[in-house]
């Protein structure tokens, strides 16, 4: 259950946000890989976020998972185990049969942008993780 970490980390980040300029997050913006079950993850901003977060809307942007084989190859993997400590790829490249795949994409957790009310004005700030 990672997600409820990453979840934990991302609405621990908003709280210092709204703190810093006195105000409420309206909107958040994140960038999400695949590995980190953007769904799951915004389940779990809902359930942790509680009345705080109620209203605040989570755009989150699905960062698919992407491989580089070392014989060149460079694709998308459809196939991953995220439950391990260190996600593992359950495929074989595609080209050359062969197992020593890393990953390039889709373990992004990226705060884009923030959308703050202070009273009746709103104001978007820029943070980057």
């Amino acid at each position: 259950m990672h997600e409820v970490e990453l979840a934990t980390r991302v609405l621990n980040a908003l709280r210092q946000i709204a703190a810093e300029r006195g105000a409420r997050v309206v909107e958040a913006n994140l960038r999400v890989g695949e590995i980190n079950e953007p769904s799951s993850l915004r389940l779990w901003l809902r359930k942790l976020g509680g009345a705080e977060f109620n209203s605040t809307r989570f755009q989150i942007t699905h960062i698919p998972i992407t491989i580089r084989c070392k014989c060149g190859y460079e694709g998308t993997a459809k196939s991953i185990d995220t439950h391990l400590p260190e996600p593992r790829l359950g495929i074989a490249c595609p080209k050359c049969g062969g197992h020593e795949l890393s990953v390039t994409t889709g373990q992004e957790l990226e705060i884009v942008d923030v959308k703050l009310e202070e009273g009746a004005r709103k104001r978007r700030t820029k943070k980057s993780r």
